[in-house]
């Protein structure tokens, strides 16, 4: 019988050439979406004028959108580390690191591998299995994308309604059902697994498959309660809502005047919308999302591109540098990130 330890590498043989697919096939599908999408976004502009109009962007509303996004991240991680403490007490910095090390992965590396970073560093940081600290990151990037989706139900009414419009608003709709659905699946499963007492049969026990999915199932179960989701949401809405507040500021920044309501619209389409398969850092996607949901206002699309260029910046460009940083700080490199961070710990049977 293979030891524990010959299992988990023969695990890290297989996940490691996996994602190394995975990031090519995305790399394959992403770069011509993100060109198509910055050309449709840039059709039609004076590119001239767009670069007058930030070389007059108010500098000090832009330097404060910069705080306002980097208190996202204050924010986001202090919301993993209430998510995580099951585990173990995650020192806020750390948390902090982690959040902004994996923005930064995802904006460089294709196929978004950022979140297989944070399990990476969570789990070791905690001692924990790659798969419970990835439970931990499917709920917390879960809690972002249902606060996304209740942004889009309060705002939809009060906005004009194109086609591209309903279909993102009811692919939102579709994602966030299903995001629910397994939620409650995780809690039922793993309920009943222990009203039983029956774990998986021993022939599906053997499958390397199946052994990841039952412990991201029972980590997941873990940390999803209904007491936890009241801080879990009220976390999550104060940190889209500063979001907004960045994009408001850079709005201001272009003397472009936006409303609450319209605020929280873009702040959902936008991050909803870079769901969209595309090049690293969402280059592209991120513009043609910015001009089309600024073009619903009225706002014409030469001021809307250069939004669109001042508000990734204010949030690309440091999160890609002080995450970079952070990244090498930590010692992780991308391919002992790509064959550990979805292996199971040695020794831990799935049940």
């Amino acid at each position: 019988m293979p030891s524990a330890r010959s299992e988990t590498s023969g695990d890290q043989e297989r996940a490691g050439p996996a994602l190394r697919r995975r990031e090519l096939i995305a790399l394959a599908i992403g770069l011509p979406v993100s060109a198509l999408l910055l050309a449709k976004a840039v059709q039609g502009i004076d590119l001239g004028s767009v670069w007058s109009t930030l070389e007059g962007a108010d500098l000090v509303r832009v330097a404060l959108a910069v705080v306002a996004m980097a208190m996202v991240y204050v924010l986001q991680a202090a919301r993993w580390r209430f998510i995580a403490r099951r585990y173990g007490l995650l020192p806020m910095r750390s948390a902090l690191s982690y959040v902004i090390g994996g923005v930064a992965v995802n904006n460089v590396v294709p196929g978004r591998p950022g979140e297989l970073a944070r399990a990476y560093w969570i789990s070791n940081a905690l001692h924990i299995p790659k798969a419970r600290g990835l439970s931990t990151v499917i709920v917390d990037r879960g809690a972002d994308v249902l606060t996304l989706i209740a942004f889009v139900a309060v705002t939809y009414a009060f906005v004009p309604h194109p086609t591209w419009v309903r279909d993102l608003a009811i692919a939102a709709v579709v994602l966030g059902s299903l995001l629910l659905a397994g939620l409650l699946a995780c809690r039922w499963y793993v309920s009943r697994r222990e009203r039983s007492g029956k774990g998986i049969p021993d022939r599906l026990r053997a499958l390397w498959l199946v052994r990841q999915v039952a412990q991201v199932v029972r980590g997941t179960a873990a940390t999803v309660t209904a007491r936890d989701a009241v801080v879990i949401g009220a976390v999550s809405v104060a940190a889209w809502a500063v979001w907004g507040l960045a994009a408001y500021l850079t709005a201001g920044a272009l003397s472009i005047h936006l409303s609450l309501t319209e605020v929280l619209f873009v702040t959902a389409m936008v991050n909803l919308g870079v769901s969209i398969p595309s090049s690293p850092g969402f280059i592209g996607t991120y513009q043609w999302l910015c001009v089309s949901a600024l073009g619903l206002f009225g706002i014409n699309k030469g001021d809307a591109f250069a939004f669109s260029v001042l508000m990734h910046a204010v949030w690309f460009v440091p999160t890609t540098l002080v995450g970079a940083a952070l990244v090498v700080l930590h010692g992780s490199s991308l391919r002992r990130i790509r064959t550990e961070s979805i292996t199971p710990a040695m020794g831990e049977p799935a049940r």
